[in-house]
C-alpha cells in the first residue's frame, strides 16, 4: 500500500445495513445535525427537526425523550463516527512500509480531507458539547488516541531522524502539523496568501520545512507539488 492509497478509504466511518427503524433514527439526526450546524442549539426546536426530516413530531418523540436526548444522539454519532475513523487511520498495519515522511504527507493530506467533510454535521456535534465539561472531555479523548496513534508510528521509525532528540522532535512537529492544518481549514478566505495556494503546495511546503527540522529524507516526488 502506498500514498494516497493508505488513507482514501477513511473519510468518516459510518455504519452499514440498518432496520427502517434505524433508518427513521438516522434520518432524525441528519435532520437535527443540519439545523443545529445552521441554527444553533437554542434556535433549533423538535418541530423543526421533524420538518427537516419530513417526519411527524410524534415520531421524534418515539426515538427520544426529549430534545436534549436528541442532542445527545447527535453528538453521540459524531463522537461513534470520529473514533472510527480515528481507529482505522491508526492502525499500524495501514502503514507497513511507510516511511516518517509519508505518514505526515498522509497524515496532513487526510486531516485537511476530513476537516472539510460535513461541516453541519461536526459543528453541530461541537455546539451541543460547547458548555458540558463532560462532553469536551469525551470528544478530547479521541484525540489524545489521534495524537498518541500518530506518535507512536513515528516513534517506532525513530532511527531514520536525524535531530539529536527525536522523542522531542516528534511532539514538536505533531504540534506544528496540527496548528498548521488548523489554521488552514479555519482561515481560508482569510488575507494570508498561503491561503491562496492549493492543497498540493500547502503540504509540500509543509512538509520541506517539518522534513528539514527532523533530519530526514524527503519524498522522492517532493519536487513536484
Amino acid at each position: 500500500m502506498s500514498g494516497r492509497d493508505r488513507t482514501s478509504d477513511l473519510r468518516w466511518v459510518r455504519s452499514g445495513q440498518q432496520s427502517r427503524s434505524q433508518k427513521t433514527q438516522e434520518k432524525l439526526l441528519e435532520a437535527a445535525a443540519e439545523l443545529l450546524g445552521d441554527k444553533g442549539v437554542e434556535a433549533t426546536s423538535v418541530a423543526d427537526v421533524a420538518t427537516r426530516a419530513n417526519c411527524s413530531v410524534g415520531s421524534v418523540y418515539h426515538h427520544f425523550r426529549d430534545k436534549q436526548t436528541l442532542l445527545y444522539a447527535v453528538f453521540d454519532r459524531m463522537c461513534e463516527e470520529l473514533r472510527a475513523t480515528t481507529e482505522a487511520a491508526i492502525a499500524p498495519e495501514r502503514w507497513e512500509g511507510a516511511s516518517v515522511a509519508d505518514i505526515m504527507r498522509d497524515y496532513v493530506t487526510f486531516a485537511l480531507e476530513t476537516g472539510r467533510d460535513r461541516p453541519k454535521f461536526k459543528r453541530a456535534g461541537y455546539a451541543v458539547a460547547q458548555n458540558d465539561v463532560a462532553l469536551q472531555e469525551r470528544l478530547l479523548e479521541i484525540y489524545r488516541v489521534l495524537h498518541d496513534g500518530i506518535n507512536g508510528l513515528l516513534r517506532s521509525r525513530s532511527n531514520e531522524i536525524g535531530h539529536p532528540d527525536p522523542e522531542l522532535a516528534i511532539e514538536f512537529v505533531q504540534q506544528q502539523l496540527s496548528s498548521m492544518v488548523r489554521t488552514r481549514l479555519e482561515d481560508e478566505a482569510s488575507f494570508m496568501k498561503m491561503s491562496a495556494r492549493s492543497d498540493a503546495e500547502f503540504v509540500h511546503e509543509l512538509l520541506v520545512s517539518v522534513c528539514t527540522y527532523l533530519q530526514i529524507d524527503p519524498l522522492p516526488d517532493f519536487d513536484n507539488p
